[in-house]
């Protein structure tokens, strides 16, 4: 064997074992971090928790629309009430 191609041969080897272990290491994390409930950079987390709020303040809003289609009831019932008795007028 030449002596280039003795040296390549060990080269190649460890490149790719090298390889090998960089992708193991990248599956290695993203199971960890799936285990363990981690979302990444500080970024993504400040923006999952601004979603998170945003959220939580929607759902809130049918129970808030609901409430006030009662009081535009109740509005309605007292203008209809108060349009039924006569009005006093100068005597």
């Amino acid at each position: 064997m030449p002596f280039d191609l003795a040296v390549l041969i060990p080269l190649g080897g460890m490149a790719t074992g090298a390889l090998v272990l960089v992708g193991v290491y990248k599956i290695w994390t993203r199971m960890w971090d799936h285990k363990h409930g981690s979302t990444g950079s500080g970024a993504a987390r400040e923006e999952l928790e601004t979603l998170r709020r945003q959220v939580d303040g929607l759902e809130a809003l049918p129970g808030r629309v609901a409430e006030l289609e009662e009081r535009v009831d109740f509005a309605e019932r007292l203008l209809a009430r108060q349009e039924r008795l006569p009005l006093p007028g100068p005597e």
